[in-house]
């Protein structure tokens, strides 16, 4: 299922259930599932942003993209081609849309909603 989340202040940020249900936990909600509306007020922004931040700086696969670079040129050299699709996606990739909406809607006094569905 698809979770679109959303605020005045920037794009619909889209995810898959499962994807969103583990940012939504790095960011101190725990669910079991994801509800099918949500919301995170203004007074919850910061201290969302403050868990969402934590988890991703304490993710050992979140660290910054240039740090793999040694790994990258490495299989270049040797031809180990692993499809995009393969690749696992970090939690600071994964989260980093619905962290900058958050910042946005924080600085700009607006709330952030998700709810399941389409987006069309």
């Amino acid at each position: 299922m698809l979770i679109t989340f959303r605020s005045d202040v920037a794009g619909d940020v889209l995810m898959m259930s499962e994807q969103a249900r583990t940012v939504l936990q790095a960011a101190g909600r725990e669910y079991e599932t994801v509800p099918e509306m949500g919301v995170f007020t203004v007074a919850q922004l910061e201290e969302a942003i403050g868990h969402l931040e934590r988890a991703i700086s304490e993710d050992p696969g979140s660290a910054p993209d240039h740090q793999f670079d040694d790994k990258d040129r490495d299989e270049e050299d040797n031809e180990v081609a692993v499809h995009p699709i393969s690749e696992n996606v970090s939690l600071r990739r994964r989260a980093y849309p619905l962290l900058d909406m958050m910042r946005q809607a924080k600085a700009a006094g607006k709330d952030v909603v998700w709810e399941k569905g389409s987006a069309w």
